[in-house]
């Protein structure tokens, strides 16, 4: 109890302490804020908003279990579930991952410990962001950030061989592991999705969303990883205005792709290995995002182990890597010299985001007309 009560008193002190610099520093703030939305709409959204559309559409199909039987034994994973899964975190990104596994669990299609392997191995960077943003346009160089996001695949299966050892099996709130179990390997024989029990809870219907369900969750996905983006990109602006510290230091604990941009612009090796140590931690609105998304299949303490030792493995890929490209490799020149003026966004980032406010008009139109 009085831990419980004060962490209360540590948020509620720190929330108190936020709003005031907010009133302090407005046009901080304000910046802040400007530059979140703009990355949601350049970046984020085209990058996350499809992959949502696709995961939530591909997760009402039955697995392949034939295709995906080789990468569920060497894994050592207990259900081909959970190998799609993976498959797929790999081409999303973290929220993919942290959705599936939070889903996945919850429906009791999958056991705990393969939703802690799920996260360890398929936690990762997107391959949109780390090729195309992070490679092309931070460190010019699209076959880096090929390597950068190869590299980072490996940090996560070396993290997963390393953290085996550890007691990944956790229990159920009610005791239903078991069942959850003989769910999951009964699944993966026959390689169709059954209708499960949820954790304490009710027998959950399974069947294909469609089109439009598939879309509407990815609408609330979406928008709850653009308010953390934005959330902590004005509270980087705010500390930044008031406290002197570096600013790349201060953008790679808050948020990865602010933190890498701030390396970006130091050139040299302490742009290629900086992004590399933001890739690694991902920063507060990463994990704020992971919590979300996972719910009760969270796992912070395993991630926090898993992060450590990726971050120590995908220096190393990356140093080893980077000596074996052919020719001469330019980590990042400048960023000011890579900076052009944009005046409108590019044609699929100007149709996915339009696509996505349409579809949030129409979603907050029928709440107020059911009201």
């Amino acid at each position: 109890m009085n831990i419980g009560k004060n962490r209360q008193g540590i948020t509620a002190a720190a929330a108190l302490a936020f709003g005031a610099l907010v009133l302090a520093v407005p046009k901080a703030a304000a910046r802040g804020f400007a530059g979140g939305t703009a990355l949601c709409l350049q970046s984020v959204l085209p990058a996350l908003f499809p992959f949502f559309v696709v995961c939530e559409l591909l997760t009402a199909t039955p697995p392949p279990a034939v295709l995906l039987r080789p990468v569920q034994r060497v894994l050592g994973l207990e259900s081909a579930e959970t190998a799609r899964a993976l498959l797929l975190s790999w081409v999303g990104g973290y929220a993919v991952c942290a959705r599936l596994a939070g889903q996945l669990y919850g429906a009791g299609r999958i056991t705990r410990r393969d939703a802690a392997l799920l996260q360890v191995l398929g936690c990762c960077s997107g391959p949109g962001f780390v090729i195309g943003c992070v490679g092309g346009a931070l460190l010019g160089n699209v076959r880096l950030g090929v390597v950068l996001y190869a590299a980072q695949i490996g940090a996560n299966l070396g993290a997963g061989a390393v953290l085996t050892c550890l007691p990944l099996r956790g229990r159920c709130p009610e005791g239903a592991e078991g069942e959850n179990l003989a769910i999951a390997r009964k699944a993966s024989g026959n390689g169709k999705v059954l209708s499960s029990t949820r954790c304490g809870g009710s027998p959950l219907a399974e069947g294909a969303k469609g089109l439009p369900t598939a879309i509407s969750s990815a609408v609330t996905s979406s928008l709850s990883v653009c308010g953390c983006v934005v959330f902590f990109r004005i509270v980087g602006a705010v500390l930044l205005a008031v406290l002197p510290v570096p600013s790349a230091a201060v953008s790679a604990a808050l948020e990865v792709s602010a933190g890498c941009a701030d390396f970006a612009a130091l050139g040299g090796a302490a742009a290629l290995y900086g992004c590399c140590a933001c890739l690694s931690v991902l920063g507060v609105s990463v994990w704020a995002q992971l919590r979300l998304f996972a719910g009760t299949a969270y796992r912070p303490r395993l991630l926090l182990a898993s992060r450590a030792v990726h971050l120590v493995l995908l220096q190393l890929l990356v140093r080893v890597c980077v000596q074996l490209l052919p020719g001469s490799v330019t980590a990042c020149s400048t960023l000011a010299a890579r900076v052009l003026p944009v005046f409108r966004l590019p044609p699929d980032a100007a149709a996915a985001g339009f696509v996505f406010l349409c579809t949030a008009l129409y979603k907050a139109r029928q709440s107020l007309y059911n009201k």
